[in-house]
């Protein structure tokens, strides 16, 4: 209780110094420096940290420069190289009280709040992995709805951090222990509309982190995640981070309706494509309406060169599509297909199912994996068309697998005239 009166009433004075450059000058920081690469953090140490340092991020005259100004404050005063092991983490502790004291104040400003928490995130062991004891911290701040939507997405982005250093290096147990309640708490409730984006940003980042805090779906978060896909008033690229996350993290015991997600995740996927190609098309009867010519036809306000004004160039069959679009479907369709069947085999919803319905998943997974590669290959609208088709036979073939397999016996030897010969079709698989 003393050290939080203390911390408050440091938050609501004037620090020490005027600008974090008249800190970095000054002999206290050399000898603070100094103690900290002999492996001493004593009191007068904890107090130059507290009331002089920390409190830079809330200095005026520090505020046009406050970015740059948090970086400088961690490679000054916290910086892993230059101190030893056991002081450090003595350090990280107190600036991690002190930071997440001023991140949750309310009556500090917010870009104040915001580069603490962001702070907190940036703090690193002796090893230069993220430093584990601020998890608690962070996975709290990402999972309080009182605290403002800005500092969750600041402490989100440290989390994400951890997470990270987890994937390459080995998870630990402690981050899993504190991460998933947080995460699972975060994914099961609808983000409030007042949140608005950054809400379901913040979903969007707990289910990338979620397969490193829950290597196996407990039924509880397995829940959680199948509500997110099957809801159709989420954002596309919400639900599709909900599928890979439990294809991911799905086990035979994550009481799952495994037939049932993979005809969500079937869904989902034609209704990204669809939604996509109405917006091109919308895009387009848009810019008509706004008098400019179509592509490939002349803007007749302009001289072209040709007679009459005419470009022999046709118009083509369809609204363009931005590439980036386009990419950003076959990233859609690939992840949906790992959801199903990872591309090894080796996990995924199919794994659950048996009979029919896992012949009926696989076949599915191939074909929204193929059709991922040939959006990324020819990022166009007719690629997207061609792969909607292709997973719109798919899903027919799916639903009724007996009818389809007498008609591969009377299909014809060679593709007619009209065709596309097999080799140049992304989809084709030996024996069609």
């Amino acid at each position: 209780m003393a050290w939080a009166s203390s911390t408050a009433v440091a938050q609501d004075e004037e620090p020490a110094f005027a600008s974090w450059s008249k800190v970095e000058a000054t002999q206290e920081m050399r000898d603070y420096q100094a103690k900290l690469k002999k492996g001493e953090f004593d009191e007068s140490a904890r107090k130059f940290l507290e009331t002089s340092i920390l409190p830079q991020l809330a200095a005026e005259k520090n505020m046009p420069t406050i970015e740059r100004v948090r970086r400088r404050l961690r490679d000054v005063a916290l910086n892993e190289r230059d101190a030893d092991a056991a002081a450090l983490d003595k350090a990280n502790d107190t600036a991690t009280r002190s930071l997440t004291t001023l991140a949750r104040n309310p009556k500090a400003e917010p870009v104040v709040r915001i580069n603490a928490m962001l702070l907190v995130g940036e703090l690193r062991s002796k090893d230069g992995r993220p430093w584990p004891g601020a998890v608690p911290a962070l996975a709290a701040a990402m999972a309080d709805t009182k605290l403002a939507l800005a500092v969750r997405v600041a402490a989100a982005a440290g989390l994400g951090r951890h997470a990270e250093a987890g994937r390459a290096g080995g998870v630990d147990p402690a981050f899993q222990r504190e991460t998933l309640p947080k995460l699972v708490a975060i994914v099961a409730v609808t983000p409030a509309p007042e949140d608005g984006a950054g809400g379901e940003w913040l979903v969007s980042r707990a289910l990338e982190i979620l397969p490193v805090a829950a290597p196996k779906a407990s039924p509880q978060a397995a829940a959680a995640l199948a509500k997110i896909v099957a809801d159709a008033a989420r954002p596309i690229d919400v639900r599709v981070r909900a599928a890979a996350a439990l294809g991911t993290t799905v086990a035979a015991d994550s009481n799952v309706d495994a037939g049932g997600i993979v005809a969500a995740i079937r869904g989902l996927a034609l209704t990204a494509l669809r939604s996509d190609l109405t917006a091109s098309e919308d895009l387009e009867w848009s810019r008509r309406l706004g008098g400019q010519p179509p592509p490939g036809q002349p803007d007749f306000a302009k001289p072209t060169g040709f007679p009459g004004g005419l470009q022999p160039t046709p118009e083509p069959s369809g609204p363009p599509m931005q590439p980036l679009v386009v990419r950003r479907d076959a990233w859609r369709l690939i992840r949906l297909a790992d959801a199903i069947l990872a591309e090894e085999g080796s996990g995924g919803l199919a794994t659950l199912l048996a009979g029919p319905g896992k012949i009926s998943a696989e076949q599915l997974a191939t074909t929204l994996r193929a059709a991922g590669k040939s959006l990324d290959a020819a990022p166009d609208a007719a690629a997207v068309k061609n792969a909607l088709e292709k997973i719109e036979q798919t899903a027919a073939a799916v639903q009724a697998p007996a009818a389809a397999a007498p008609a591969a016996a009377t299909r014809p030897t060679a593709p007619a005239a009209t065709e596309k010969p097999a080799e140049s079709d992304p989809f084709a698989t030996p024996g069609n």
